[in-house]
C-alpha cells in the first residue's frame, strides 16, 4: 500500500482513468534529471549544477580514465581474477559514458517523444483503449525498477566483495590516494568507487531503459490503432463521406506513429550502437572470469554484471522484432476493414495507405546493422570466440602460473 502511494504509475489505473502515456517514462526522466544533464532548475541552480559536476566527473568522464591509469600503474598487483573483473566493467563504463553523452546531447528528443505520445493519448475514446495504455505505463515502470534493481545490486555486491578481500575491486586510481598505507585511505578508496560506480549503474539505467519504455507504450498505441483500422466502414450508419474522412484521420494518426519513431531514432541509433560494439568483449571477459578465476563473492558479482550486460541490447532487441510484426498487423487490419463497398477515391486512399503500412518501422544501429534479435546473438556469440580463443592459447593458466610465481617471490 505505502509502495502505490510512493510509485503509483507502477500499478494499473482503472480504464475511467485518461490515458497518460507519457507516465511510462516518468520515474526514466526522473533518473535522466538526476544524471545532471538537464537544464538545471532555478531554485537548485547552484546544488542541482554541484551534483552534475561530482557525478559526471568522477562516472562519466574520469572513471574509464581512472582504470586505464590503474592498469598502468599497478598491473604487476594484480591477480587474474582482479584484473578480468576490473577490465570487464572498464569497458562498460567507457561504453556508459559515451551512451550518457549521446543521451546528453539527444535529451530533448525524450521530451518531445512525450509530447507526440500527448496526442495518441486524445484519440484514445473507449475504456478499453485505456486500460490497455495503462497496463503499458504500469508494465513500463516496473521494467525500470528492475533494472535499477539488478544494476544497484551488481555495485553493492562488489562493494560488499571488496570489503571480504580487503582490497578494493577494481583498483582505479586516484591521485595522491594509496588505499595500501593505512585502513582510512582504504576505506576511501572503496567509498569513491562505489560513489562512482553506483553513479554509472543510475546512468547505465536510464540510457540502456529509455528504449523500451518508449517501445512498450507504443506498441501498446499500435494495438489500439490496428483496431481502429479493423472497424473502418463497418458501421453501416456512418456515411460514404464520413468513411473517407476516418481513413484519412488514420493516415494522421499513422503519420504521428512515424514522428514518434523518428524522434527516438538518433537517440536509440547511437546508444545500441556502442552496446553492440562492447557486449561481446564484455561478456566474454566475464565468462572467463566466472569459469577460470572467480572466487564465490567475484563469481555472483559478475553473473549479476552479465544479467546487466544482456539487459542492454536484449529486451529492446525483442522489442524491434515484436514492432516488426506490429506493423505487418497493421496492414493486415486495413485489408480486414470494409472496404469492398467504399467509393473509387476511398478504395484508392486505401489502396496507398496500405502499401505504406506493409513497411516495417526498424531501428538501425548507426545505419551500419539492424536493431533485432539476430544482431544481438551475432554479437553475443563473440563472447563465446573470446573464451575460446583464451582456452586455445592457453592464456588463463600463464597468468595463473605468473600470479603464483610472483606470490612466491
Amino acid at each position: 500500500m505505502v509502495l502505490r502511494k510512493v510509485f503509483p504509475a507502477m500499478y494499473t489505473l482503472s480504464e475511467e482513468t485518461p490515458a497518460c502515456s507519457r507516465n511510462a517514462t516518468l520515474y526514466l526522466l526522473r533518473c535522466i534529471f538526476l544524471m545532471g544533464v538537464r537544464q538545471p532548475p532555478a531554485r537548485f541552480f547552484i546544488v542541482y549544477c554541484l551534483w552534475s559536476f561530482a557525478l559526471n566527473l568522477s562516472s562519466t568522464f574520469y572513471q574509464p580514465i581512472a582504470f586505464l591509469t590503474g592498469y598502468i600503474s599497478h598491473l604487476s598487483e594484480f591477480s587474474p581474477g582482479e584484473f578480468l573483473t576490473s577490465l570487464q566493467v572498464a569497458f562498460n563504463a567507457l561504453s556508459c559514458s559515451i551512451k550518457v553523452l549521446i543521451v546528453w546531447a539527444f535529451v530533448k528528443h525524450l521530451d518531445e517523444a512525450n509530447n507526440i505520445l500527448d496526442e495518441m493519448d486524445k484519440r484514445l475514446t473507449k475504456p478499453s483503449e485505456r486500460l490497455r495504455v495503462h497496463r503499458a505505463v504500469s508494465r513500463s515502470n516496473r521494467i525500470f525498477f528492475f533494472y535499477m534493481a539488478v544494476y544497484i545490486l551488481y555495485a553493492t555486491n562488489t562493494l560488499i566483495a571488496a570489503i571480504v578481500m580487503g582490497k578494493p575491486l577494481y583498483q582505479n586510481y586516484y591521485p595522491y590516494l594509496d588505499w595500501r598505507s593505512s585502513s582510512w585511505n582504504l576505506g576511501l578508496q572503496m567509498g569513491l568507487e562505489y560513489f562512482a560506480m553506483a553513479g554509472a549503474c543510475l546512468q547505465d539505467v536510464c540510457v540502456d531503459c529509455y528504449p523500451v519504455n518508449f517501445v512498450l507504450v507504443l506498441r501498446a498505441h499500435m494495438s489500439i490503432f490496428a483496431d481502429r483500422l479493423r472497424q473502418l466502414g463497418k458501421d453501416p450508419d456512418v456515411s460514404h463521406e464520413k468513411r473517407y474522412e476516418q481513413l484519412v484521420q488514420c493516415i494522421q494518426d499513422h503519420k504521428t506513429i512515424l514522428r514518434f519513431v523518428d524522434c527516438l531514432r538518433p537517440v536509440i541509433s547511437g546508444t545500441i550502437f556502442v552496446q553492440f560494439l562492447v557486449v561481446g568483449l564484455v561478456l566474454g571477459f566475464t565468462l572467463i572470469n566466472i569459469v577460470l578465476f572467480a572466487n564465490l563473492g567475484s563469481a555472483i558479482a559478475a553473473l549479476f554484471f552479465m544479467t546487466a550486460v544482456l539487459l542492454e541490447t536484449t529486451p529492446f532487441c525483442i522489442l524491434c522484432n515484436y514492432l516488426t510484426d506490429d506493423c505487418y498487423n497493421l496492414a493486415i487490419a486495413l485489408f480486414q476493414s470494409n472496404w469492398i463497398d467504399g467509393k473509387q477515391r476511398y478504395k484508392k486512399t486505401l489502396m496507398y495507405f496500405l502499401q505504406k503500412l506493409q513497411q516495417p518501422i526498424t531501428f538501425m544501429a548507426m545505419n551500419a546493422f539492424p536493431i533485432s534479435v539476430g544482431t544481438n546473438i551475432i554479437v553475443t556469440k563473440f563472447s563465446f570466440s573470446v573464451f575460446t580463443l583464451v582456452k586455445q592459447m592457453n592464456i588463463a593458466e600463464k597468468l595463473s602460473k605468473a600470479d603464483e610465481e610472483d606470490k612466491l617471490n
